[in-house]
């Protein structure tokens, strides 16, 4: 059944693709490339549920150009994962696109560039050689950075397309230096699995530059920091739907390359391996969400956000590979269980938070929260779609992303409480459990303000107060993730029973360890730790019950008087609300030494007057990295380009002469090294 869903899928991304070329800026025919797509997307979807249900591996080769194919796939349990939640968010996505194309310029490049990225995702996930890995990580990167500039772009959006490709093939470098060793070490096999099995007997300098090039290569890709300078301006830039699906599902394809290479072919490592991705993990968690909570555009908020879950993902992952390290399997499989749930967790939520805002922006025409504000009462369905997304991701149960966090916890409490690991990779998990709890409770006080001053109070411009419900398409995509992030929390034990499959294959702990609920079996680590979802469920909605019976049993036989609010004996209105800059302020100051505020006030005075005619105010954060380290590193990139580009001076003489000492060069090296 795979190979004809594979086929399926790949055959319809082929027709969208051929009708995105043709459709130019026909809104109808865009349409049909998109309906294309959304049924390719039912298809991996598919797949990806029969490969998580069966745990054989099907494998896909097409033909071969100069030794290499470039389409070699192997799919297997852990592929299974991600391919799923590339169908689900496609899907979702690709609907809410019907709606949101005719607001957006298109040519046939975005036009075939959407199929596209759906088709190099796919291949990615399966990918069982280097060549094709290659291959389908360039196309991904080169797709998306095409939807990220558009068709007609500006400035911004050509900057953040050009500063995206740079990083990317940087990290991509990274990666070809380590697949390059690996290769070495399998004498020229590029296939995964002959690495795997010849990866025992590198020495372990060499193993530990392999695993340090792969952190570098992936982690750019996933946007954890310090690698994470592309993201937060490419995802705000992008059209919605592309935004879901980059923020979803794209920078999971870091996540599963760290997987696949550094924790399967790979295998067992130093513990300090995991080390390294916990301190990465707590560091992303809790600036990304210091930074998220910082932003005004919804856009950028959200984009920060996805570093903050990224950082949460490398916490189980790196807690995974310290106690594997160490002999138990079975914790480990949990730190990985916790991965891997809250990779399709994140994809989930915030595939629905990024559609949520599209739709916020095309009914508005803008995303800056200080500018929105009572949207609620116009777009009451996309609103309660982000209210469920918001409270997902920040880790509200019953919902999917508290499930998934608390399964992190376990892991981190097992890693730091497990007598056998080092007391430095121990003393690491216990601080990285308490920063992953000043993560969860700093993601409600941002969703608080994110979808409080987006949706509730007054509108705050002629933009929201004019604002209608978002069209068929996004509120049927949205309507799906936020549905289904209810079903992932509710069924949470079953989800988590079949990813233990996934990850006990993978980590070799030998069996399941986890029954049908989400629960961490006693053993090293200490006592269990369990959670039933349907229970909170139900107390969730037994606790509103009686909270509205209340309200109208103490009511009585009076009426509800309805009047406006008053403030300072002052009829409310638009400029007495809170806004999203005071609401931050608090968390700001608290957090100054680590944020360095940045405040800018300007006083225009009436002539010959001290009295003031106007006040503006701008405020911000120094974002210490792009500041300190990027900016001098772009610099000095830009000085050397310039001082490199006076060697092509366009005289033949000069290339002849550069030819021959590279020759001389070379001739020398050889007879040295002879």
């Amino acid at each position: 059944m795979e190979p004809w869903l594979w086929g399926a899928a790949a055959c319809l991304l082929v027709a969208s693709a051929l009708v995105g070329l043709m459709a130019g800026s026909s809104a109808a025919a865009r349409r049909r490339s998109f309906g294309l797509a959304a049924m390719a997307c039912l298809a991996i979807a598919a797949l990806g549920v029969f490969l998580l249900l069966d745990p054989s591996t099907f494998t896909i080769a097409l033909g071969s150009t100069m030794t290499f194919t470039p389409i070699d796939v192997a799919y297997d349990g852990l592929s299974g994962v991600f391919v799923v939640a590339l169908g689900i968010v496609g899907f979702a996505a690709s609907v809410a696109a019907l709606d949101s194309v005719v607001n957006e310029p298109a040519n046939g490049i975005t036009g075939v560039a959407y199929p596209t990225f759906l088709v190099s995702l796919l291949l990615v996930f399966g990918a069982s050689d280097a060549f094709a890995f290659l291959l389908a990580w360039e196309v991904m990167a080169v797709s998306s950075a095409a939807l990220v500039v558009g068709a007609r772009p500006s400035p911004d959006q050509v900057r953040a397309g050009y500063l995206y490709l740079a990083v990317t093939h940087l990290a991509t470098a990274a990666l070809l230096v380590a697949f390059a060793l690996l290769t070495a070490q399998a004498d020229g096999l590029v296939a995964v699995a002959s690495w795997r099995a010849t990866v025992p007997a590198m020495p372990t300098p060499e193993l530990d530059l392999v695993f340090g090039l792969l952190v570098i290569g992936f982690a750019t890709k996933a946007g954890a920091i310090p690698f994470h300078v592309w993201l937060p301006r490419a995802h705000p830039v992008a059209p919605a739907h592309v935004s879901a699906l980059m923020s979803g599902v794209m920078i999971k394809a870091g996540i599963y390359g760290l997987i696949r290479f550094g924790f399967d072919v790979l295998g067992v490592g130093p513990d300090w391996w995991g080390g390294l991705l916990i301190g990465i993990g707590a560091i992303s968690a809790i600036l990304g969400v210091l930074y998220a909570l910082m932003e005004h555009d919804l856009k950028r908020l959200l984009a920060f956000h996805s570093i903050e879950n990224i950082g949460i993902i490398l916490l189980g992952l790196g807690a995974a590979m310290v106690l594997r390290a160490h002999g138990l399997a079975a914790l480990a499989a949990l730190g990985l269980v916790a991965a891997l749930f809250h990779s399709l967790n994140h994809a989930l939520f915030k595939g629905l938070l990024f559609l949520g805002a599209g739709a916020v922006q095309h009914a508005v025409g803008g995303r800056d929260l200080n500018r929105l504000g009572g949207l609620a009462r116009v777009m009451p369905i996309t609103a309660l779609a982000f209210g469920v997304g918001a409270a997902a991701i920040s880790g509200l149960p019953p919902l999917n992303g508290f499930a998934s966090e608390w399964l992190t916890f376990q892991a981190l409490i097992g890693t730091g409480a497990a007598i056998t690991v080092s007391p430095i990779a121990r003393s690491l998990a216990f601080l990285a459990v308490g920063g992953l709890a000043l993560t969860a409770a700093l993601a409600v006080a941002c969703f608080v303000k994110a979808t409080g001053m987006t949706f509730l109070a007054l509108p705050r411009s002629p933009g929201a107060e004019h604002a209608h419900e978002a069209g068929p398409g996004e509120r049927w995509g949205m309507g799906l993730l936020a549905v289904l992030c209810v079903v992932a929390g509710l069924a949470a034990g079953p989800i988590v029973a079949q990813l233990t499959t996934v990850a006990t294959a993978i980590g070799g702990s030998g069996g399941a360890f986890l029954p049908a609920a989400v629960a961490t079996a006693p053993g090293p680590a200490g006592p269990a730790g369990s959670i039933a979802p349907l229970f909170l469920a139900a107390l969730a909605l037994g606790a509103s019950a009686v909270a509205f019976g209340a309200t109208r049993v103490g009511r009585g036989p009076h009426a509800i008087r309805s009047a406006p609010t008053w403030a300072g004996g002052i009829v409310a209105a638009a400029n007495m609300e809170y806004t999203a800059t005071g609401y931050a302020k608090p968390i700001r100051l608290f957090f100054r030494t680590v944020l360095l505020p940045e405040r800018e006030v300007h006083i225009e005075f009436h002539p010959d007057s001290p009295v003031p005619r106007s006040i503006s105010y701008r405020g911000g954060v120094t974002h210490v990295l792009e500041t300190m380290v990027f900016g001098p590193l772009h610099g000095l990139a830009v000085r050397g380009a310039h001082s490199i580009r006076r060697l092509q001076n366009g005289s033949l003489q000069i290339y002849l002469a550069y030819t021959l000492g590279a020759l001389v060069v070379l001739l020398a090296i050889s007879r040295w090294t002879a």
